[in-house]
């Protein structure tokens, strides 16, 4: 079974954008990617009560709708976005600002690679979910999920200001992340090369998609082309933070001071 859906998922990845018959989930990835620009620039960041009711409804809804599916399905999560659904779901709640960092950056960049490779490539999520009782019930909720992680990212982005300092636990979260990919492998035995963060490290899922084999050359490049990516990536979600926490500046002076001084970290 596994080999037949990897199968189907390899040749749906050569079908690209508007040239296969769900082409209109691409569409609706990109009007939702829009409606997420309007929200970052007149929703988010406005109201920090409305910010932080966003970021308790998403994080109930993710913690208690993938608690529930991983247990009654007995699944483990071995995917980035699969990972991010619970930190993000317990972060939500934990006033503990650099582990939201973590959380927020990690929900971001899983939410914006599924949109990416939804619109390019909505066959190969099609081809993944034939396998399941109810393929379109399952397609249709890992739509909702990975765009709710997204905007649940967006807002918490927005609520806090990171300092440097707080970008080591995003570095720190990967890190533990890898190691629990380990744990899963040598304690379950579960064979997780076949996942995409899997795929996106070793280059295997660029080197399927561009039809190039995987020579010295080719990893070189790879790597180099990944590497300068990912500061990018991290360097853009910095600017964003900071400029949503340029426009919270209180600018009017403190005729008392605060009854509780609660550390820095506290969020």
């Amino acid at each position: 079974m596994y080999s037949d859906t990897a199968t189907a998922r390899c040749t749906a990845q050569k079908t690209m954008i508007f040239t296969g018959p769900h082409f209109y989930l691409g569409l609706i990835q990109i009007a939702l990617v829009a409606a997420y620009v309007l929200i970052a620039v007149y929703a988010a960041g406005r109201n920090a009560i409305a910010d932080r009711i966003v970021i308790w409804l998403v994080g109930a809804f993710l913690l208690m709708y993938k608690t529930g599916e991983y247990v009654t399905m007995g699944k483990v999560p071995v995917d980035l976005s699969a990972a991010s659904y619970f930190l993000f779901g317990a972060v939500a709640f934990v006033p503990f600002r650099p582990l939201k960092a973590a959380a927020s950056f990690s929900a971001m960049l899983s939410g914006a690679v599924y949109f990416f490779t939804m619109i390019l490539y909505p066959e190969t999520h099609v081809a993944g979910v034939q396998t399941a009782a109810v393929p379109a019930f399952d397609l249709a909720m890992a739509m909702t999920n990975h765009n709710m992680l997204f905007l649940g990212g967006l807002f918490m982005c927005a609520k806090y200001a990171f300092p440097r300092e707080d970008y080591v636990w995003v570095l720190g979260w990967f890190a533990f992340f890898f190691a629990y990919l380990q744990l899963v492998t040598v304690g379950y035995g579960i064979n997780y090369a076949n996942t995409s963060i899997v795929q996106i490290l070793t280059g295997t899922l660029v080197a399927d998609v561009l039809g190039v084999p995987l020579t010295a050359a080719y990893y070189v490049v790879y790597y180099v082309v990944v590497t300068g990516l990912c500061v990018a990536i991290i360097t853009l979600y910095s600017l964003l933070n900071r400029t949503y926490a340029a426009k919270k500046v209180d600018h009017r002076p403190v005729f008392l001071p605060p009854l509780l001084r609660m550390p820095s970290c506290f969020a």
